[in-house]
């Protein structure tokens, strides 16, 4: 679904599937032209492949992959190839690189990371360096995640020492990654949003939103606003309500606020951007997060109350 800032339904973006599917994790080229998305059709709803369509009205969708499970692709910045990270190469995800051209495939995918652990969800810088989470599980059960760069020439370096960082976002002037980390508020840890340099240094908090996890950060294509998705989880640890934030960072001392949707309290996820400029003042209008999601929250509550 595309919308505007203001919360306006725009258009259904790609055409309806035959059955239920399960699409995620759009990515928009750096022309405009076409989206690239993982999505279940044609497989098992825990299975993924890669799917591009024309960014217009309800357009086709036409299959890009369909070799393992495929997972979060980005374009790269000169928009002539996807990276993406698939099990395609053994059990691991590992991140791999397809030429598109026209919304076809040009030759099969090349493999860029072959590491220990899992290589997941990259994101890519002008000069062809990619940043992406590396995920390594542990006997216990537990799992590390940290985050790496592969440069053009293959050479790779660690980029934090974890042990949660993941959902690297490269800004648009390839200075500044933004991504996610665990926060202890109280006794409960829940994700926030943070932004490192790419030369090093330390990490500075973006937004502290407590009660929520966010992940996923999308920068605006001139880099002031950064939206992300955000989840509620209830008392078991699922996730009761998910919505889009955004935060304008050229603000003193950035707000989190949430996208509005004026069809309602939509689940949304995974948001991305057209290369439109958008409009500062209808984002700044729109409501901050945390009161929003309590009246959401409230309003629900009370007509399940009245519900026979």
């Amino acid at each position: 679904m595309a919308i505007a800032e203001n919360g306006d339904r725009r258009f259904e973006l790609i055409a309806p599937a035959a059955s239920i599917v399960r699409d995620s994790n759009p990515a928009i080229s750096p022309d405009g032209r076409w989206v690239v998305f993982a999505s279940t059709r044609g497989r098992k709803l825990d299975e993924t492949s890669l799917w591009i369509a024309p960014l217009r009205v309800a357009a086709p969708a036409t299959r890009l992959t369909d070799v393992g499970i495929d997972s979060h692709p980005a374009w790269l910045r000169d928009g002539s190839a996807i990276v993406f990270a698939s099990t395609r190469g053994g059990r691991d995800f590992d991140l791999w690189r397809l030429d598109v051209a026209a919304g076809r495939p040009r030759g099969d995918p090349v493999r860029l990371t072959n590491g220990p652990g899992h290589e997941i969800q990259p994101s890519c810088a002008g000069d062809g360096t990619i940043v992406y989470a590396v995920l390594t599980p542990h006997d216990d059960g537990s799992v590390d995640t940290h985050l790496e760069e592969r440069a053009p020439d293959g050479t790779t370096r660690k980029l934090t020492d974890g042990p949660n960082d993941s959902s690297p976002a490269i800004s648009p002037d390839g200075t500044t990654i933004a991504f996610a980390r665990p926060v202890v508020h109280g006794a409960t840890p829940d994700s926030d949003l943070f932004r490192i340099a790419r030369t090093g240094g330390e990490a500075t908090h973006i937004v502290d939103v407590p009660l929520t996890d966010e992940s996923g950060p999308v920068w605006s294509p001139d880099g002031r606003f950064l939206f992300a998705t955000s989840l509620l989880r209830g008392a078991d640890g699922r996730p009761v309500f998910s919505s889009i934030i955004h935060i304008d960072l050229s603000e003193p001392k950035p707000v989190a606020r949430m996208l509005e949707d004026r069809a309602g309290a939509i689940l949304r996820l995974t948001p991305a951007l057209t290369r439109e400029r958008l409009d500062a003042r209808a984002l700044r209008a729109a409501p901050e997060y945390l009161p929003e999601l309590g009246r959401i929250v409230a309003a629900a509550i009370a007509k399940q109350r009245t519900q026979p």
